[in-house]
């Protein structure tokens, strides 16, 4: 099996954890819907050759944060994710598991979807798994989506220097076009859509020059595009180098202990889960032979072995042949292929 390591947004998984329906509680009440989703998703990623490496959120940009409303109020910009911090029971948690599956993690200075794209960039990481689209104007030259258990939905990945080629674009006028279109950093110029906002920008080349040809009135005051852009080109990211990871045998014991015992997981499902990294092997047996007959004493004779029979072929008609057409439907994770 060919191991491909996947550099994994962990804030996005945590997200789409905690926001399950139904929220999955034992029998204390506790929530334990994060730790069996992490649980869940991290063996069925080893269990179809990949190294999940997962990269955990630091503190945000403060124009990331917040935002100034009419009446002098200030509030979030977008919904804080139930991310866990560091130094918090959840995260201790989190990072506890993670020890025992034997997969590392890193802790972003910053943004996480950042440091995934870093990774890319400087081949510690096949790829970069998060659902946020952020993640190509810092470079992510290879973005997954979709990365699910469930074998019915498609997994998408996005080529970075493909979309380069096709938009006919350079890596500043991108991330320019990003801006436009909206990110997290900066407000957006309204009236701006895809088309018109790509159009502009190979007339004009940069967001300056959309800005001069642009009325003061089209142009909303905390449009910082200058600090969009020098954050999506040089953003603060963790540098690791691929001999500083290490991915090390499950500990089943070690495993069962924690979810079981202390996190009062069902013992069915943990098991359950944990029996897709050791699947049965397939034992060859071989068939003893009469040494009578020197045929096998389950097999049935045959008339044609004491008898060889001789196919006639009418000579008016030919044997039919030539190969039948296949057909494959790449689902899921055989999506992924280098």
């Amino acid at each position: 099996m060919e191991w491909k390591i996947l550099a994994i947004d962990a804030s996005i998984l945590i997200h789409q954890f905690h926001c399950a329906v139904p929220t999955i509680t034992n029998h204390k009440g506790d929530e334990i819907s994060v730790l069996q989703g992490l649980f869940q998703r991290t063996v069925f990623m080893l269990q179809n050759g990949i190294k999940p490496l997962y990269v955990f959120d630091g503190i945000p940009p403060e124009n990331k944060r917040f935002k100034d409303t009419k009446d002098g109020n200030v509030q979030f910009r977008r919904r804080i994710n139930p991310a866990p911090t560091i130094g918090s029971d959840k995260w201790k948690d989190l990072k506890t598991l993670l020890n025992y599956l034997g997969v590392p993690f890193i802790q972003a200075p910053s943004e996480a979807e950042a440091t995934c794209a870093h990774l890319v960039l400087k081949n510690v990481a096949w790829g970069a798994v998060t659902e946020d689209m952020d993640a190509l104007p810092f470079s992510c030259h290879r973005l997954i989506r979709n990365l699910k258990a469930e074998k019915k939905i498609k997994v998408q990945e996005y080529n970075l220097d493909e979309i380069w080629k096709q938009l006919n674009l350079s890596r500043e006028q991108f991330v320019d076009l990003c801006i436009l279109l909206g990110c997290d950093y900066t407000s957006k110029i309204k009236g701006l859509g895809r088309k018109k906002a790509l159009k502009m920008i190979r007339e004009y080349k940069s967001i300056e020059g959309i800005v001069r040809v642009k009325s003061q009135e089209q142009i909303p005051p905390d449009f910082d595009y200058v600090t969009a852009r020098r954050q999506f080109l040089s953003p603060v990211v963790a540098e690791v180098n691929l001999e500083d990871l290490k991915w090390t045998k499950p500990d089943d014991d070690k495993i069962r202990h924690f979810l079981c015992r202390e996190k009062h997981m069902r013992e069915v499902r943990v098991n359950s889960v944990l029996q897709k990294l050791h699947p049965p092997k397939k034992q060859k047996t071989q068939k003893r032979k009469s040494t009578a007959t020197e045929v096998s004493p389950n097999k049935q004779t045959k008339m044609s072995e004491f008898y060889p029979a001789k196919k006639m072929v009418h000579p008016n008609k030919s044997t039919p042949g030539g190969p039948y057409p296949q057909c494959s439907d790449v689902r899921g994770i055989d999506r992924l292929q280098p």
